[in-house]
């Protein structure tokens, strides 16, 4: 079997679990238990990995292991909103939960998952890219939503520091972030705001790092120079937590 055909097959059995469940349910999907909505501009498959169980599976794994239910959250790439709404399960309806997403057209449905289970002005959905470098940032949008990445061409996204988002919080908090290797930089540039990080749960891009001259290593040694420990992994999603002797 050819790689084009097995596709195609694969394909055509992930379309036809897709159009089975829309025919039943609409847009709406359940994350474990939690029920949101996936539009079909989201693609293929992303809907296929809902309701096959794996999507974001080992973030939401850490998530719900990790994440204390008594901090503000700050999230990084928020996407469509799916990650944000199982944050809020963890954390409750009352508890702050600052999202960014750079991606303007995911705004929308970010919010309405990320707010269906919040009380009102608990959930602050902001339309940025963290960088470091200048105003603006360049996004490049993938058809997949999970795969736009920062870099020259694209659309001009406004900039935001972890710090400016940390401001908008009673501190301390916690940090939950995917996106797509631009979380690299925020130790070496952004050390004042992890100081009121109390755990940080994000998936690492180190394919991402070493196209910057970079490497996992390094990004994880930057973080343990300012008092983090990493406390569990699984895949590519680490939990890095702040030494108790470190805590404010």
């Amino acid at each position: 079997m050819t790689p084009s055909f097995r596709n195609a097959f694969r394909d055509f059995f992930r379309r036809r679990r897709v159009a089975r469940h829309v025919a039943a349910h609409g847009d709406r999907y359940d994350y474990h238990g939690i029920a949101v909505e996936v539009p079909a501009a989201a693609g293929l498959g992303v809907r296929n990995a809902l309701l096959r169980g794996k999507y974001e599976r080992d973030e939401a794994a850490m998530i719900g292991k990790y994440l204390p239910a008594d901090l503000p959250v700050i999230e990084l790439g928020g996407s469509l909103g799916v990650v944000s709404a199982f944050v809020r399960s963890r954390i409750g309806r009352a508890q702050r939960h600052v999202i960014v997403e750079a991606n303007a057209d995911l705004i929308g449905i970010c919010r309405a998952n990320a707010a269906r289970q919040a009380d009102p002005g608990a959930v602050d959905v902001v339309n940025a890219a963290l960088y470091y470098d200048g105003p603006v940032a360049r996004l490049s949008v993938s058809r997949d939503v999970h795969s736009s990445t920062l870099g020259a061409g694209g659309v001009e996204v406004p900039a935001v520091t972890l710090g400016a988002l940390a401001a908008r919080l009673a501190r301390p908090y916690a940090l939950v972030s995917d996106i797509e290797g631009g979380e690299y930089p925020i130790a070496s540039r952004d050390a004042a705001a992890l100081a009121d990080a109390r755990v940080a749960i994000m998936e690492i891009h180190p394919d991402a790092y070493r196209a910057m001259g970079g490497s996992e290593a390094a990004f994880l040694d930057a973080w343990r120079e300012l008092g983090f420990s990493l406390v569990d992994r699984q895949a590519d999603v680490v939990v890095l937590v702040r030494a108790p002797s470190d805590s404010r």
